[in-house]
Parts: C-alpha cells; structure tokens; sequence
C-alpha cells in the first residue's frame, strides 16, 4: 500500500531534492506558488514553494528503502511525530493539487491607493497615495504638499510600504 510522507529538506534546496527522488523513480509533489515583488528596482514575478523546505513524497509501506529517501541529495530527514513518520492524506494532496492548478498571484507590491513612504534624498518618509505603474522600474504616486495633490514618478526601490 502507498502512502504519502512528509519530508524536510536543506534549505532552499526543494527542487533538488525534487529531481533527485525523481530519478530514483518516487512520485514527488511541491505545492508553489507565484509571488509577484520588486527585485533591484523591477517587477518580477518568482514561483516559489508554498511550504519553503518541505515536499511530499509517496512510498510503499511495506517494501520501501526509507534510507535511500533520506540520504538523497537536499533531503534532510522525514517528518516524524514520536518515533512514526508523519503520514499525510491523500484528500490533502488531492487538495493541494487543485489550489495548485488554480493558484493566481500574490502580489507584495502596493495596489491603487495604498500608503507608501518615499525614501528619496529630497522626500525622506514623506508619505504617499500609490497611483499605478509606470513601466518595469517607476511608479507614479500622489504627494500631499501644501494642501496639493501632486503627481509624481519616482523609482521602485525608493518606494516602501
């Protein structure tokens, strides 16, 4: 009988882990997720694992080599609860699974009228109304001075929420 078994591995090294049990012939799952954010003044949109440094893995009971699983290359050890390894459901996965097909984006970046401070030399936690994007690197904000909203571009990486 096969069942599904949660592992925990080096960190960020899933996807290793990953290629290596599959190699090795194992039925592997990561649940991931895209995150969309600014890296070096730009927005880039990063896959990354729902639940960073652990996958699961499903196994034969009762003729498997539990060893082999984990002294593979990334893979830490397996989950254990006492001196048992820990068992997930199968409805689990299966849930799991659909979150995943159907899983959108989740963004880090400021949404239309949320408050960001600017940390410019002339505007140094002066806060601001985020307005909208303006290309890869630049977004434009509103900036309270003297009782005017004016509008203003400014780069990414001088935003913070």
């Amino acid at each position: 009988m096969e069942s599904w078994y949660l592992l925990f591995c080096k960190s960020k090294q899933e996807q290793r882990a990953k290629i290596n049990l599959q190699n090795q012939g194992f039925e592997v799952f990561i649940p991931e997720h895209q995150i969309e954010r600014i890296a070096k003044g730009r927005r880039s949109i990063r896959i990354s694992p729902l639940f960073p440094n652990y996958i699961f893995i499903k196994l034969c009971t009762k003729n498997c080599n539990f060893s082999a699983v984990k002294n593979t290359r990334g893979v830490s050890g397996f989950v254990t609860y006492g001196q048992q390894f820990q068992l997930v459901s199968e409805q689990l996965i299966a849930q799991l699974k659909s979150m995943n097909d159907m899983c959108e984006i989740t963004s880090a970046l400021p949404k239309a009228g949320d408050v960001v401070y600017l940390n410019t030399e002339s505007f140094k936690n002066v806060q601001a109304i985020y307005q909208e994007p303006d290309g890869d690197m630049r977004s434009i904000l509103l900036i309270n001075l003297l009782n005017k909203q004016i509008s203003v571009t400014v780069e990414n990486k001088e935003i913070s929420l």
